[in-house]
């Protein structure tokens, strides 16, 4: 029975409405108590596990562990398309946790309201999303396998975002198990693994003919995708267990686009269906990417030079989608990568930490300019895997002849002569990757070569191919500028574990930039990069004057005034810096970072406290996944000898950000100032445990 409207839980969570109701409990939405005055109210989803007294012990066993399962897996989970968890707790005899709240509806209910099909460009834009949270938690270490994808767990916001919800049923996949432990799942979206075997097509699986062994795995998901795609579409649920026939959703919504490809008229979502929907696992798509790229392909007013053959019912049989060139990306499962400075956010970030460049979708290269450039998905830069090219050049096992930089600093530097100037720690060389004996001579494919190998983050790679590049006569901006880029974001790659190699890559990529600009001063963006490099070595004059260079390129740029405003800063010059980010925010005035950069500054200044309570306040409304904000925001509360609203902000950032040292040893000053000495002692333990060196909590635990 779900508990009134009101109940306070856990001391800290008041419910304010039940969002669902089931015979293991309930999930309420809940209001947070205590938030600071101006801040608006913060709401979380609770789900609770409601054990009944007449459950068997077995049967009480095994809820408990799955519900703790659920909660080990989302402990772990933070992607922007996830409802990520933020507390378990117990009361009453009963289990919770709280998570993030979710706003909107889910698309099941979605369906019961239209009660039909639903519109074919909107499905494929939402299922391009929820492929996008699939890569993240399947290139999990080990792989997390959902088990239960279907319209009733996938969220809509009022933004039109995807959101996944209901980790109840999901696995880590364990590649020594031949099968799973518990066989779950709603049937109509299950795939045949999720039974715990497979058949061959056309049998019936019975007790003489039990099937294959199988456990389910990032492709059982592909088919519980195919499954949630084929309802929304058609507004019917599929048969279990079963490859729908060619033509037969077609057939059910003849609204669906076609293309005409020779004499032959295809549907090309139809041909992604059938795709993810085969009964044996090798023939679907094999990863949660690779179906994110043949969905937008699916997209109207798409490219198409050429066909992808998809294998279909049959080894022999093909089925075709409209083509793309190589998309741009985030990397590995995190978050978007910065078109400007190529520093890899947290996923859902709207603004580079790095520069405060708005955050779109694509990858940090810089074309050639006479190649035409695909279209981008008019989606927001999410973790997927690297793109997929459409035409992989062929290599001949051949190796190219390893080249030299006319001096340069390499990026995995060999051992230096006697007279040589400071190096990086000596390495073996390189060899480039093989390519052809036609692309030997080619400084096109190495450039490309070079692309791929920045956009995969192989950045030694990417400086020998630019490198070679240039040796077979591509000393052009593109060659010097992608060059630089490459040295750039390897040093920061590497900026926390090497600082020489850091500093040494960072020489490289300004030298390449300024070489860059001698052929095109007007590059807006190698500006902006040869201002970065300079910051980061802390040449100021150097990197303000490339600033103000780009300045007068974009003189509306509010990332241009971000940049500007931290070089004054960093020199003490604050009053320049609250100029310069004052101007950026008459531009931009939801840019959060510029925010919390000039909250950060009244902070230290006299009498400025008021105001800077207000920036802060303002940017953690605009992007409340910026934990520096928050933890900004705590900072000046404490200053101001707000305690109670000092440790509000601070939870907030923990719930971000678990591994700051800093944000633990104030956490530990707030505890000792309020007298809570046992929780301060915690704090500066977790803050010792992330930086022995932390003088704030050194000194905290002189004073315990």
């Amino acid at each position: 029975m779900a508990l009134p409207i009101g109940t306070v839980l856990d001391g800290k969570f008041k419910i304010v409405q039940i969002l669902g109701e089931g015979g293991m409990g309930t999930v309420y939405k809940v209001e947070q108590i205590g938030t600071p005055p101006g801040t608006p109210p913060y709401y979380y989803a609770v789900k609770e596990l409601l054990i009944s007294p007449n459950t068997s012990e077995e049967d009480r066993k095994s809820a408990i562990e799955r519900f703790n399962k659920e909660i080990a897996l989302l402990r772990g989970l933070k992607h922007p398309r996830i409802a990520a968890l933020m507390l378990p707790f117990q009361e009453r005899g009963n289990y919770y946790f709280a998570m993030e709240f979710v706003p909107g509806r889910s698309l099941e209910k979605i369906l019961e309201t239209t009660r039909g099909p639903l519109p074919e460009e909107q499905v494929i834009r939402w299922m391009i999303q929820v492929c996008e949270a699939l890569t993240y938690i399947h290139t999990r270490n080990p792989p997390i396998i959902l088990r239960d994808l279907k319209p009733g767990n996938i969220m809509i916001t009022p933004d039109d975002e995807v959101q996944l919800i209901d980790f109840g049923i999901a696995r880590r996949f364990d590649a020594n198990k031949r099968t799973n432990t518990e066989n779950l799942g709603t049937i109509s979206y299950a795939s045949p693994e999720h039974l715990g075997s497979i058949t061959m097509p056309g049998q019936r699986r019975t007790a003489q003919n039990p099937g294959k062994l199988v456990q389910t795995d990032a492709r059982s998901d592909m088919y519980s995708l195919g499954a949630t795609m084929y309802h929304l579409l058609t507004n019917y649920e599929p048969d279990p267990i079963q490859t729908p026939p060619q033509g037969s959703i077609l057939a059910k919504n003849p609204r669906l686009r076609t293309i005409q490809l020779g004499n032959k008229t295809v549907c090309p979502v139809e041909q992604v269906i059938i795709k993810a929907m085969q009964q044996d696992p090798a023939q679907r798509f094999q990863s949660a990417e690779a179906m994110r790229v043949a969905l937008y392909q699916c997209l109207p007013n798409q490219a198409a030079p050429t066909t992808i053959q998809i294998p279909a019912l049959t080894p022999n049989a093909t089925i075709m989608v409209p083509a793309m060139g190589t998309t741009s990306q985030t990397l590995n499962g995190g978050g978007a990568i910065c078109p400007k400075c190529g520093f890899q956010n947290r996923p859902g970030a709207k603004f580079c930490k790095r520069d405060g460049q708005p955050l779109v979708q694509g990858a940090s290269i810089a074309p050639p300019q006479q190649r035409a450039q695909p279209p981008r998905a008019p989606i927001r830069a999410r973790p997927v895997q690297s793109a997929i090219q459409a035409r992989p050049i062929q290599s001949q096992p051949i190796k190219a002849r390893p080249v030299q930089s006319n001096g340069s600093i390499q990026a995995r530097p060999v051992v230096p002569a006697s007279n040589a100037g400071i190096q990086a720690r000596p390495v073996q060389p390189i060899l480039a990757r093989p390519v052809t004996a036609t692309a030997v001579a080619d400084p096109q494919t190495a450039f490309r070569a070079g692309t791929q190998a920045l956009q995969k983050r192989d950045f030694p790679e990417a400086i020998r191919q630019f490198q070679l590049a240039r040796t077979r006569g591509a000393v052009n901006f593109e060659a010097l500028d992608n060059l630089g880029r490459a040295y750039r974001q390897y040093g920061q790659a590497v900026r926390e574990s090497d600082q020489k190699l850091y500093a040494e890559n960072m020489k490289q990529a300004a030298k390449h930039f300024e070489e860059a600009l001698h052929i095109k001063p007007d590059a807006l963006d190698a500006q902006f990069q040869s201002g970065m490099c300079y910051r980061d070595l802390k040449l100021y004059h150097q990197a303000s004057s490339a600033f103000k260079r780009a300045l007068a390129l974009a003189p509306n740029d509010p990332a241009v005034y971000y940049q500007l405003g931290l070089v004054a800063s960093e020199q003490g010059l604050n009053t320049e810096a609250i100029s310069y980010f004052k101007r950026g925010l008459e531009i931009s005035p939801d840019h959060a970072l510029i925010l919390v950069a000039l909250g950060r500054l009244y902070t230290e200044m006299k009498n400025h406290l008021p105001a800077a309570i207000a920036s802060l306040q303002r940017a953690t409304q605009i992007d409340p996944a910026l934990w520096e904000g928050w933890y900004e925001l705590g900072r000046a509360h404490m200053k101001a000898r707000e305690w109670n609203f000092a440790l509000s902000a601070l939870r907030r950032a923990l719930q971000i950000q678990t591994q700051s040292s800093s944000l633990y040893s104030a956490m530990a000053s707030c505890f000792l100032n309020v007298k809570k000495k046992s929780d301060a002692r915690q704090m500066v333990k977790e803050a010792l445990q992330r930086d022995p060196q932390n003088a704030e909590a050194i000194r905290i635990q002189k004073q315990l």
